[in-house]
């Protein structure tokens, strides 16, 4: 699926093509603005949630840009990919969490921190899963796990396309919608539950693969 951030990357992937920068580092970049982000969501003002969702955005559009160009370039690495996903992952749970610190200075309810660190947490956990779902249907090995035999046909399965269809990767447009109209507490709660839920989904369904039970 080909979402709006996509479609916004095409030129900043273009420049960055031209002047021959590993996408290593355009991942790096990204994770700089990430955490500018995060401070600006700190500051607890709609202000600064704004602020920080246009960085936010920003580095989503770099997040694009690193594998677009390493693709094109032929620079494409296992590497390169575990780090995208490291500091993908570290960026969001950095977010909510400085989100919960801003929505709970402007509420005044430290409350806000914890709804911020459980929607951390959860997004953290959702993403390490999914990353163990990526390495029994690639045949990679994590710690031991078992690993699909060399040759395996790769298996898509019903959680693979939801997976594909949650990372179409326009949440940071969603987040910039929620700052303009002033409900970040809202997303808060959302990215709480929904976060943890989907772990928990993806929990149950590779139960047997975690455990190293799976045939």
């Amino acid at each position: 699926m080909r979402g709006i951030n996509r479609i916004l990357t095409a030129p900043f992937t273009a420049f960055f093509i031209r002047s021959g920068l590993h996408p290593n580092y355009i991942t790096l970049l990204g994770g700089a603005v990430g955490i500018l982000a995060f401070f600006s969501f700190s500051i607890g003002t709609k202000a600064g949630f704004i602020v920080g969702a246009f960085l936010f955005e920003a580095f989503y559009i770099l997040d694009n840009c690193d594998g677009e160009v390493a693709r094109a370039r032929g620079l494409s690495s296992e590497f390169g990919s575990w780090m995208d996903t490291l500091v993908d992952c570290f960026i969001h749970v950095l977010a909510f969490i400085g989100i919960g610190i801003g929505a709970s200075r402007i509420a005044e309810n430290p409350l806000m921190i914890f709804v911020g660190i459980a929607a951390g947490m959860g997004t953290f956990l959702s993403t390490f899963v999914a990353m163990l779902q990526k390495t029994r249907n690639y045949g990679l090995a994590i710690h031991g796990m078992p690993k699909a035999p060399a040759g395996a046909e790769k298996k898509i399965t019903a959680i693979d396309r939801l997976i594909d269809i949650l990372s179409v990767g326009d949440f940071s447009l969603v987040l910039l919608l929620f700052a303009i109209f002033n409900k970040m507490e809202l997303l808060l709660w959302l990215g709480a539950i929904g976060a943890n839920l989907f772990c928990i989904i993806l929990l149950a369904i590779n139960f047997k693969y975690l455990t190293g039970r799976e045939e």
